[in-house]
């Protein structure tokens, strides 16, 4: 959760772009709160902890919880689909704030996200999602109906109703 949060601020801020008012993203990882959010002048995020420490080491930076147990590790190195670029951290003095900034991160793609979605495959989940839809519609109606049969009418009706339904849900667009 931490490293999702900050990638997504860093990837955010490293745009090169004026800051936007983005919230503080406040989350617990394995126990332990924080509060996530970019630098006023948008090179950076900064991450605090009430209850924890940060550490620099190696080529990342962690979090210990309370007891001294490595909670989340952020690497310093990042490969996103633009490039790789590292991440110079500065930890406070307490270990209870560190600063992430991109350094010479690569431009940001300006693809349509579209574009990385394979078409066939979002048809045919979204051909599944229907399907399922209808069977379970197709069932109530088969069980509505089955009652109506003196309730054992139900055992035919149910599977033939869903069994419609899927096949109309699987054929609709």
């Amino acid at each position: 959760m931490l490293t999702a949060g900050a990638l997504g601020l860093a990837a955010t801020v490293a745009q090169a772009e004026p800051a936007s008012a983005v919230p503080a993203v406040r989350g617990v990882e394995k126990g332990v709160a924080f509060t996530a959010s970019p630098l006023a002048d948008g090179s950076g995020v900064t991450t605090s902890v009430a209850e924890g420490v940060f550490r620099l080491a190696g080529g990342s930076v962690t979090l210990a919880d309370r007891d001294g147990r490595v909670v989340a590790t952020v690497p310093t190195r990042i490969a996103t689909g633009a490039g790789e670029f590292d991440l110079a951290a500065g930890v406070s003095a307490d270990g209870r704030s560190v600063t992430l900034r991109p350094v010479a991160a690569p431009a940001v793609v300006t693809e349509n996200l579209a574009s990385f979605v394979d078409e066939a495959a979002a048809t045919q989940a979204r051909k599944q999602h229907n399907a399922g839809i209808g069977a379970l519609v197709g069932a109530g109606i088969g069980a509505v109906l089955g009652f109506f049969l003196g309730g054992v009418g139900a055992l035919i009706t149910i599977p033939i109703g869903a069994g419609i339904g899927a096949l109309i849900g699987y054929s609709t667009p």
